[in-house]
């Protein structure tokens, strides 16, 4: 029903140490050495400054597909960007879409993992781009905004000129379409 983005994703790193600012979209990493929660993140990109990423706990890779515990966000400047880490694996994106959309206002999609639509905002073929919401974010201390991830794209463009990332604000009204959750892979596509 959708196309998905065609970021390339290699894997000929898995297993290796690199600083936390070297990791490739798509991977999954933990920090090394662990501060001893062991957190696993999958690396989503770079926008407006900050690298972001989704939480998963410990156990993510062993498990079929996992719930997103939430989206993290380290700024460009901060020194934890020159941290090492471990690349996992890779990850990709499941959608289970809802029978009926339902209408609602963003602010009502607030578990992370939420898939939505946007008004008027369909790829060439004329199905709706697919959007997952990551959760708030704040621009300045008077802007609160939604920040999505965009999970389809336009057929025709590259990977470098499109970004993923978007922000709206809280009142947009989207259609609730299902849920997302990411299978964790350990090397080769």
């Amino acid at each position: 029903m959708f196309i998905s983005t065609d970021k390339k994703v290699p894997t000929y790193n898995v297993g290796q140490t690199i600083q936390r600012r070297h990791v490739s979209t798509g991977h999954v990493f933990r920090y090394t050495p662990s501060s001893g929660e062991g957190y696993l993140y999958a690396h989503l990109d770079a926008y407006q400054g900050a690298f972001y990423s989704l939480k998963l706990n410990r156990n993510a890779k062993e498990d079929t597909t996992s719930v997103p515990m939430n989206f993290t966000s380290t700024p460009s400047g901060s020194d934890r960007l020159g941290n090492n880490v471990e690349i996992v694996g890779h990850f990709q994106f499941n959608v289970d879409l809802d029978q009926t959309p339902l209408l609602s206002t963003i602010s009502g999609a607030t578990d992370g993992r939420t898939v939505v639509s946007l008004r008027d905002d369909v790829d060439e073929k004329g199905y709706p781009h697919l959007y997952l919401v990551l959760g708030q974010t704040h621009k300045n201390s008077n802007d609160t905004s939604m920040l999505i991830l965009q999970l389809t794209k336009s057929s025709g463009r590259t990977s470098q000129e499109w970004c993923a990332f978007r922000t709206l604000p809280l009142d947009t009204m989207v259609a609730l379409r299902g849920n997302a959750d990411v299978t964790i892979y350990e090397g080769g596509e």
